[in-house]
């Protein structure tokens, strides 16, 4: 299934950012569009497939993903 880059429900080209574990050796967060009442459920991969990851198309965007998943220690990767 090809992704797309999400901003606030808009379609766009340009960069993204994922998210990923804060760990030495990062991991990206693997999920659908996280639900609003926190019920979707993240999992990790082991490297950037952008293929099948989900793009913010800003960090106010991740950042609002991140707090629904439950994510508490999280990064921004910006490609």
């Amino acid at each position: 299934m090809q992704r797309t880059i999400v901003e606030t429900g808009k379609a766009t080209q340009r960069f993204a950012f994922y998210l990923a574990t804060t760990h030495e050796k990062m991991r990206f967060y693997l999920f659908e569009q996280p639900a609003e009442d926190g019920s979707t459920v993240a999992e990790t991969i082991d490297f950037l497939d952008r293929s099948r990851l989900l793009g913010a198309g800003n960090k106010d965007t991740a950042k609002l993903w991140a707090k629904r998943l439950g994510l508490t220690n999280y990064v921004y990767v910006r490609v």
